[in-house]
């Protein structure tokens, strides 16, 4: 009889292993998104901090040559637009800590909120740097 219940058990135990290894994996999995996800916007940094830098240099000319207010004016909101992006991508990693400790089920909650987070913060970026590019370009010929 007890034979009989260790070979019963047996596939339970095996199936309880794999599930482990399969919430192992889809954690890893959801990690490595929030990561690449961070990886994306990083490599967007260089263009915040070239964008911030020649629209600074713009302004900063085009105010010097008693260029229009409104013209100022928008440059200097790409500027600050700039920044917060930047700030939100600072602010995020500062924030982030890797969910080494915590329970399978807390891990999976905290990466899901953490991969929303960057993926605003990426749309963010994008967005920002579009419109500082476009208006770049309209103004840099003036």
């Amino acid at each position: 009889m007890k034979k009989w219940l260790l070979y019963l058990s047996l596939p339970l135990t095996l199936l309880a292993c794999q599930g482990g290894a399969g919430e192992a994996e889809r954690q890893q999995t959801l990690e490595t998104e929030v990561m690449n996800l961070h990886d994306d916007a990083m490599a967007d940094m260089g263009k915040i901090y070239r964008l911030r830098r020649n629209l600074t240099s713009l302004r900063d000319t085009l105010q010097a040559q008693s260029a229009d207010t409104a013209t100022i004016n928008l440059l200097t909101r790409r500027i600050q637009e700039l920044e917060v992006a930047d700030e939100a991508m600072m602010e995020w990693m500062r924030q982030y800590k890797a969910p080494d400790t915590l329970a399978h089920q807390q891990a999976m909650l905290y990466l899901n909120a953490e991969h929303q987070k960057m993926e605003r913060v990426k749309s963010l970026m994008d967005s920002t740097i579009t419109n500082a590019q476009e208006t770049y370009a309209t103004y840099e010929k003036k």
